[in-house]
């Protein structure tokens, strides 16, 4: 089995509630500023990458590259302290972590 094809990231992207797409087709392209539709994870683990992703680029990038999960982007997808849920036989989603709590 072959390891997936994801595209490697010009540098961390914190979250800032905005659900803009950032992506580019080339390196020399200026950064997408459309409205994300997808929010696409390229790796859950070890650590998560994740994008978020306008229609034009969904389409192009899939052909390219491999994705492990995607769910339509949403306000929280974008906000600082959220995680990614995936639900067997059900859709992902992105959740406030507490990040609060200690384990036991």
């Amino acid at each position: 089995m072959s390891p997936l094809r994801t595209p490697r990231f010009g540098g961390r992207v914190e979250p800032d509630g905005e659900l803009r797409c950032m992506s580019r087709t080339w390196q020399t392209d200026l950064q997408c500023r459309e409205p994300a539709t997808w929010h696409v994870a390229w790796a859950l683990v070890p650590r998560g990458r994740l994008s978020l992703i306008c229609n034009s680029h969904m389409e192009g990038l899939s052909g390219v590259y491999d994705y492990v999960d995607r769910h339509p982007a949403a306000f929280t997808c974008a906000m600082p302290g959220v995680g990614w849920l995936t639900t067997p036989g059900g859709p992902s989603r992105c959740i406030p972590i507490d990040t609060t709590e200690t384990p036991d």
